[in-house]
Formats: C-alpha cells, sequence, structure tokens
C-alpha cells in the first residue's frame, strides 16, 4: 500500500514537470531554442536579448507559443547584437522547426559569426595640450585599447571613462564624443576619441548649511579640500565619505555650485544632523547545537556624537545573557553562567588631519564557553584612517585575564597538569600586550549583500611587554563576489591564520588562537569544534564499561596556532519560488592545527611503543545547502553542513607532573564512535546554524 502511494505521488509530480503540448489559438507550444555556430556569444545571452522565450518551469511549467512573425524579428535582434559585440558580418542563415509527436517546436537556430572587428589604433583628437604622463595615465585607465576586440558597448564606457578622467585632473566642463571606422571585410575598427577639456578648475570656498549645533568651521575641515585645490570629482566624493564618517550626520550631500565663467568650482556642504544622544535595547540568543545556548541575550547602547559639543563620539554598549553549557535541557551549573561583554570607546575625529580618527576605549567581558571561562579587562588605544576603500588602523591593546576555569579538571591541582600549556600562562591569570596593525581595502558593491566586487584584510600582531607571551600573529582574508547569470552571485574566501611562537610550542593566549567551525566559517562543525582538543571529565570504571584507564568523556577545543579555510558559496535568487526567498549551495574546506606553516597538514604523535599520543588537522571537507529570506538589515541564514571526510583526533593527556599519575587518558575524538565505547568521545559530523548576515 505505502509502495502504491509512493508510486503514484510519483506519477503525478512527472505529470506536473511534463512540458505542455496545447497549442493556443493555432500556435503550437515552444519547447526549446537551440542555436548553433555560435562560438563567442553564449545561447543565454542571444537569448536574454530576443522577445520570444521557450516554455520555462520545473515544477510548474509555464507555456510559452511560437509566433513564426514575432520570431522573425528576433532573428534581426540577434544580427544587431552580434553588430554590437564587432561581429559586423554575422548571419543567420537558417532556422530549423522541429515538432516532436505531439506537435511542440523546437527552434534549431542556424549562425555564421563572421569575422570579429579588432581596434586597430586608438586616438585622442584635442588633447594635445595635455603632458604626456597625465595621458598615459588617462589612456591606462580607459577599458578598451588596441589589439582588443571592439565592442560597442566598451567603446561608449570607454568615452564616459575617458570624461570622468578628465574631470578626475580638473577639467570641470570637459567633452567627450568619437567616432569608429570599421571595416569588416578586414575585421578591423579604427578609434577616435574627440574632446574638449575647457580650461583647468580649482576648489574654490567650502559652503555649509543644514548644521545647527555643529560649527561650520569643523565641517569644513572635515571634508579636506582647501581654496585652491586641483578639481576632482573623486575629492568631493571622499568628502561626503569623512564627514559622513563623523557619526553626528543622517544625511550628507557634498557638491559644487553652478560653474561659472571662471575656472572655480565653490564647494556646498549640506549636512543633516541626527541626535545627538540615542539610546537603543535588543533582546536575542544563540543556539550552538550540543555545544552551548545563550538565552537570553539582552543588549543595551547608549551613543553621544556631540560629547562637551564638539564632534567626540561616546559609545557605551553592554551584553548580558545566560550561558547554558551544553544545553539548555541538560546543563552543567559548574560550566554554565552569566556571560558578559560591556565596553566605552571615545572617538575623537580629524585628529590631527581630516579622515584620521583616535580611538580609546576599555572592555569587561566575562566569557564563558563549552570547556572554559574566563574574565578579562582591556584597554585599547589606536588610530584609524579611511580613505575611500582603504581603511589602515594602529592600536594598542592590554588585557588582563582573570578567573580561568579550565572544565572537567575541578578538584585537580590544574598548575601542576601537563598537557593544559593552553590555559597554564592564565590560570592563575596573564597579561598581554601587543600592538596590532591592520588593513583593509573594500571594493564591494554592497556591504551588506554584495553582488561583485573584492575584499581583502589582514591583521598584524606583535607582542611586547609587560606580558606573559611572546608571539607574532598573522591572519589575512580574501574575498571575491560576481554576477553568476541573472539569479545568482559567485562568493569566494581564502583565510590563512599564523601564530608563531618565540620558541617551539611556546605558550600562546587561547583567545588569540584560532577556533573554527560555526556559521561563518567551517558550517560542517558547530562552533570552536574543529582542530585540536583536549579531553576531560575521565569515565567511570564503576559504570562504564572498558573504563581500564582515566579515559576522557568530553572533548574540549582548545583551539591551534595555524588554520586555513577556503570558502565557496553559489547566492541564488530564488524570487520564482518565494519572493525573498535565497537558496545557497556551499562548500567548506579547512584545518586547524598547531603547525602555523603547514596548517593543512594532519598530525599525529606517537609515543616510543608506536602508540597514538596526539592527533590533529587535516583539511576536511563540508559541503551543504542553506536557505536565505532577505531583509532590509540583512539576510536571515539557516545553513546546514555535513563533513564529507571527518578527521580522528586525538587528545593529548593530562598527567600530574609531580606524582606522574594520568589523570586523563589520550582519547579519540571521532565521528565513528558510538558514544557509549570507553576511549571514544562522538563528534557531529552535521551542524546547523541559525543567523543573521551572510557568512561572509
Amino acid at each position: 500500500m505505502v509502495l502504491s502511494r509512493a508510486v503514484l505521488a510519483f506519477v503525478l509530480l512527472l505529470a506536473a514537470c511534463a512540458t505542455p503540448y496545447q497549442p493556443f489559438e493555432g500556435k503550437p507550444v515552444l519547447a526549446a531554442i537551440r542555436f548553433e555556430g555560435n562560438k563567442t556569444v553564449s545561447g543565454g545571452d542571444l537569448l536574454s536579448h530576443i522577445a520570444t522565450a521557450p516554455t520555462s518551469g520545473f515544477f510548474s511549467k509555464t507555456a510559452r507559443y511560437y509566433d513564426a512573425d514575432l520570431f522573425a524579428l528576433d532573428l534581426k535582434r540577434i544580427e544587431r547584437w552580434y553588430n554590437q559585440k564587432g561581429f559586423y558580418q554575422a548571419k543567420v542563415e537558417g532556422v530549423d522547426e522541429l515538432r516532436d509527436d505531439v506537435g511542440r517546436v523546437t527552434l534549431v537556430v542556424h549562425i555564421n559569426e563572421g569575422k570579429r572587428a579588432m581596434i586597430r589604433k586608438m586616438d585622442y583628437a584635442g588633447l594635445d595640450a595635455i603632458p604626456s604622463g597625465e595621458m598615459e595615465d588617462i589612456d591606462a585607465a580607459l577599458p578598451i585599447h588596441a589589439g582588443d576586440p571592439f565592442d560597442e558597448d566598451g567603446y561608449e564606457k570607454a568615452k564616459d571613462v575617458l570624461l570622468q578622467q578628465l574631470r578626475e585632473h580638473g577639467f570641470a566642463q570637459a567633452q567627450v564624443s568619437g567616432k569608429v571606422e570599421v571595416k569588416p571585410e578586414e575585421g578591423s575598427a579604427q578609434v577616435t576619441f574627440e574632446a574638449v577639456p575647457g580650461e583647468r578648475f580649482k576648489f574654490g570656498k567650502v559652503t555649509v548649511s543644514g548644521n545647527r549645533r555643529i560649527s561650520a568651521d569643523e565641517i569644513g575641515s572635515s571634508t579636506g579640500i582647501s581654496t585652491g585645490d586641483q578639481f576632482s570629482p573623486q575629492a568631493l566624493a571622499l568628502a561626503q565619505q569623512r564627514v559622513y564618517n563623523l557619526g553626528v550626520f543622517s544625511g550628507v550631500r557634498i557638491g559644487t555650485e553652478p560653474l561659472g565663467d571662471t575656472p572655480v568650482a565653490a564647494v556646498r556642504v549640506n549636512v543633516r544632523e541626527a541626535p545627538f544622544q540615542t539610546v537603543r535595547f535588543g533582546l536575542g540568543g544563540s543556539v550552538e547545537t550540543g555545544v552551548r545556548w545563550e538565552v537570553p541575550r539582552i543588549t543595551a547602547e547608549y551613543t553621544n556624537r556631540s560629547l562637551f559639543g564638539g564632534l567626540r563620539r561616546l559609545e557605551l554598549a553592554s551584553t548580558v545573557g545566560y550561558a547554558f553549557v551544553p544545553t539548555i535541557y541538560d546543563f552543567d551549573p559548574d560550566q554554565s553562567g552569566i556571560t558578559t561583554h560591556t565596553s566605552a570607546q571615545l572617538v575623537i575625529p580629524n585628529f590631527f588631519r581630516p579622515g584620521l580618527e583616535w580611538i580609546n576605549r576599555v572592555e569587561f567581558a566575562r566569557e564563558i564557553q563549552s570547556g572554559f571561562s574566563y574574565d578579562d579587562v582591556a584597554a585599547r588605544t589606536g588610530l584609524l584612517y579611511r580613505r575611500g576603500p582603504h581603511t589602515v588602523g594602529l592600536g594598542l591593546n592590554f588585557v588582563r585575564t582573570f578567573n580561568v576555569r579550565v572544565a572537567g579538571l575541578q578538584g585537580f591541582n590544574q598548575a601542576d597538569i601537563s598537557g593544559v600549556q593552553l590555559f597554564r600562562e592564565c590560570l592563575d591569570g596573564c597579561t598581554l600586550t601587543y600592538p596590532e596593525l591592520r588593513y583593509a581595502y573594500d571594493g564591494r558593491d554592497n556591504l551588506i549583500e554584495p553582488t561583485q566586487g573584492f575584499y581583502f584584510g589582514v591583521g598584524f600582531q606583535q607582542t611586547i611587554r609587560p606580558g606573559s607571551f611572546s608571539y607574532f600573529r598573522i591572519n589575512p582574508d580574501i574575498r571575491a563576489y560576481a554576477p553568476f547569470t541573472r539569479y545568482a552571485v559567485l562568493a569566494l574566501r581564502a583565510e590563512y591564520g599564523g601564530l608563531f611562537t618565540e620558541t617551539a610550542d611556546g605558550p600562546s593566549p587561547f583567545t588569540q588562537r584560532f577556533f573554527f567551525g560555526g556559521q561563518n566559517e567551517q558550517r560542517g562543525y558547530s562552533a570552536l569544534r574543529q582542530g585540536p582538543k583536549y579531553s576531560s571529565a575521565p569515565c567511570d570504571p564503576k559504570t562504564v564499561t572498558g573504563c581500564d584507564q582515566p579515559y576522557g568523556t568530553v572533548g574540549i577545543p582548545s583551539g591551534g596556532t595555524g588554520s586555513i579555510l577556503l570558502s565557496a558559496e553559489l547566492r541564488i535568487h530564488a524570487d520564482f519560488i518565494l519572493n525573498h526567498l535565497g537558496i545557497v549551495p556551499f562548500i567548506d574546506v579547512s584545518s586547524v592545527n598547531n603547525d602555523a606553516k603547514r596548517p593543512w597538514l594532519h598530525q599525529v604523535q606517537r609515543d616510543a611503543a608506536g602508540q597514538v599520543i596526539s592527533e590533529q588537522g587535516g583539511v576536511e571537507v563540508a559541503p551543504g545547502l542553506g536557505l536565505r529570506y532577505i531583509t532590509p538589515f540583512g539576510p536571515l541564514r539557516f545553513d546546514v553542513g555535513y563533513v564529507i571526510n571527518p578527521k580522528d583526533v586525538t587528545t593529548q593527556p593530562l598527567v600530574d607532573e609531580k606524582t606522574k599519575e594520568t589523570l586523563v587518558a589520550a582519547s579519540r575524538v571521532s565521528v565513528y564512535c558510538s558514544g557509549t565505547t570507553a576511549g571514544c568521545i562522538h563528534e557531529s559530523r552535521w551542524a546547523f546554524h541559525i543567523t543573521i548576515g551572510e557568512a561572509f
């Protein structure tokens, strides 16, 4: 009975997916359009430039019908599109109408592309007075050059770029036109740009309007534009960015007054002041499956955007939650508790020059994770400079960590236990002092939901005294985005992390080590779960079969000094199924170990008898599927990841250095463990993530 129902459901599904065949008003159903001979232009590109469309859809087909008169016009559109791409000899040589047994039509269009015109020469008329060095820069910025295939769209874009470049060089009233001489039989094109640059302009007086509390002089100096500077649209855009980054205004518009007979461009700054004091509250939570719940999480923020009447900005923020470890239903009171992060930040903009901010910050945090908890206080000061897509930050950080507790070791003298080097330097409190240099280039078209562009960021840390550690840390991150058809965006990411201690296996602060897993990195794992681990909570031989040694029953992430991550996503806009829906197949490839030079290696350490005493690292691959619901503040995201080649981890044994007693024996952490076998700790190869915002 069940089988018959399944067969019936399958038949109904096939019927729903079948292509319709009933004609409409004598016009047959158009099943498909195929192109032959189109070696350069794709069939999808050609379909997007004609009016006729074939029947489409998957679960529900939308019937389209063949209109021979309309398609005759489309053939001319195809030839014209080829002309625009530089194929002036392209011809549609014929169309085959193939009918199936129920009368549906498939059109096969035969195309002869012919010879494509190549740009033989490019000339500039009217620009002889511009110095050769400037002309070389202008020419290099154009999207077409001699030797490139000719494309009418590329030519039109080149005229726009030439006009933009002339204006960037001070010619505010420049005009650009052009002509192209094409010889189809030779496959050549000669491009001539005709320009009237006019005079070079200088910036004039900067006038401010719309301000009430902030003085016009302060706003004017923030633009970085001085009277007499050479005119440049980029300088205006940069000035708008600088004024908006002050954080005081809800709206900023900067432009020039109407240009007159003299080569002077007066600048007009129009601002709309935001509320100078705001208070915000939020309520939320987070779930890391089988690892940690934080419910509820309450956030409060206060911002004063004009402290003592100037442009100084004071930001106070506090987040308080309750962390349940490992779950809210079965939590350990010794590991669970209140977690908080409280900070106060003072930002002083225009520090010595426009665009440069001096940022001072103090923090207090109570962090509770699966395996450890700690308190820390931090003081940070630094300079941040923004210019267009570039951001450079240089800071000095002082962090004091205390009240460190390692899970599963209660009742032991933790300071005497080998194998907890990760925490040893901080068990009685530790100090970390380091300057940090960060650089970022952000060329994405949208920060919340990018569709194209490039991002690169890198951070460098080097510890100094006073401090309990000595290391150098580097963490570059590269991201790229590109449209993939009209309905999808391909997103790529590569990240490396390396923490190099002064001596081999030297101590490093666990707050600066690399932990992968979670919604934004390796999505095949729950938060922090990938990489080296130690085990705690030794088994009880009275209740656990096979517990002939104090094997661990819980695997605790300890982080690594080396990491590598490669991620790829195809972000498909699925509005044809549901408005604002996105479907995202993804794959995450990553590894975390204690070799900063070779983080991709699978490392195994054995004792003199050949027994494995430590096993970690190795590249793991996790494909997955995600759903997105697009909102104005970012996509609401649900991801499921699955590790297809999970690597076993053998934890490091914990030994009392005084008595040489093994407190917790080396234990295996694996997806293949049943969860009841002594010495084998089960690890899930599935992970589920719910959050807001893209993974990268």
